[in-house]
C-alpha cells in the first residue's frame, strides 16, 4: 500500500507524541512557577501545564488512532477511536 509504514516509525510517532506532550507541559510549569517567584500571575501557566500533561495521554491515543488508520488496521483504530471518546467524555464529566 501506498500508506503504508514500519512499526518502527509508527513506534517513533508516539514517543515523539509523548515527549512533546511532557515537554510542554514541564515549559509550562517551569515558566509559571518561575513568574510566580518573582511575583507575576504564573497561575494561568501553572494550569496550562498541568492541562498538557492530562492531554498528553489522550494524544497518544489521537496519534494510536492514525497510526492503525494508516496502516490498515482498522479494528485497531475503532478500538483506540472508542478510546479517544470515553477519554472525552470523562474529560467533559
Amino acid at each position: 500500500r501506498l500508506f503504508m509504514f514500519s512499526e518502527k516509525d509508527f513506534a517513533e510517532l508516539i514517543r515523539r507524541t509523548l515527549l512533546a506532550g511532557v515537554f510542554l507541559s514541564l515549559f509550562l510549569l517551569f515558566l509559571g512557577f518561575g513568574f510566580s517567584l518573582a511575583g507575576g500571575q504564573g497561575v494561568g501557566l501553572l494550569k496550562a501545564g498541568v492541562l498538557a500533561l492530562l492531554l498528553t495521554p489522550a494524544a497518544r491515543v489521537a496519534m494510536l488512532v492514525y497510526g492503525y488508520l494508516r496502516g490498515g488496521e482498522n479494528y485497531f483504530a475503532l478500538a483506540s477511536f472508542v478510546v479517544l471518546g470515553l477519554l472525552a467524555v470523562s474529560l467533559l464529566m
